[in-house]
């Protein structure tokens, strides 16, 4: 194997390493939303009242676990794909079409992280901050969750790349 070719499988090694850090506090976030709204329902249907910022925490939970979701479901390769289509092609085609796909997933979130820093830029210059009574100010933090949910699942696609890449090159 070319020392480049080492180089990248250790950067690999080290994003999915991050991925897998990612997974476990993404688990954490979802426990804590499970049990949020719990409480939310039992405040509305025991006590006839849950508190606006209470709700609104819900989605302050959500976009992160979700967008760290979508990060993880790339590492275990839980993406949509036709396996129909997929599973009767020859190791080497179905390398191919991994690394295509990373490599346009990657270019994708680049460009996803473009046009939601913009997004973001915006939210913050206002102070963006709930529009309810009683709700949580700071939403421009959870919208500044975006560019980096999109760089980290751009990282994630370069991985994945490079190891169909490598995998490409191991068939010959």
């Amino acid at each position: 194997m070319s020392p480049p070719m080492t180089a990248a499988l250790r950067f690999a090694d080290f994003i999915d390493a991050m991925t897998r850090l990612i997974s476990h506090i993404a688990s954490v976030l979802l426990l804590a939303l499970v049990a949020l709204v719990f409480c939310n329902v039992a405040g509305r249907y025991v006590i006839g009242n849950a508190p606006v910022w209470m709700q609104e925490l819900e989605w302050h939970l959500l976009v992160p676990t979700a967008m760290l979701g979508i990060v993880v479901l790339m590492l275990e390769k839980g993406h949509v794909r036709v396996d129909m289509l997929y599973d009767k092609m020859s190791p080497k085609a179905r390398h191919w079409i991994d690394f295509v796909s990373m490599v346009l997933g990657a270019a994708v979130a680049l460009l996803l992280i473009r046009y939601s820093t913009g997004f973001v830029e915006n939210s913050f210059s206002l102070l963006e901050g709930s529009p309810d009574p009683g709700g949580l100010p700071g939403r421009w933090a959870l919208k500044g969750f975006l560019p980096i949910a999109f760089a980290l699942l751009a990282l994630q696609c370069a991985a994945n790349a490079i190891r169909s890449l490598n995998a490409i090159r191991s068939t010959d």
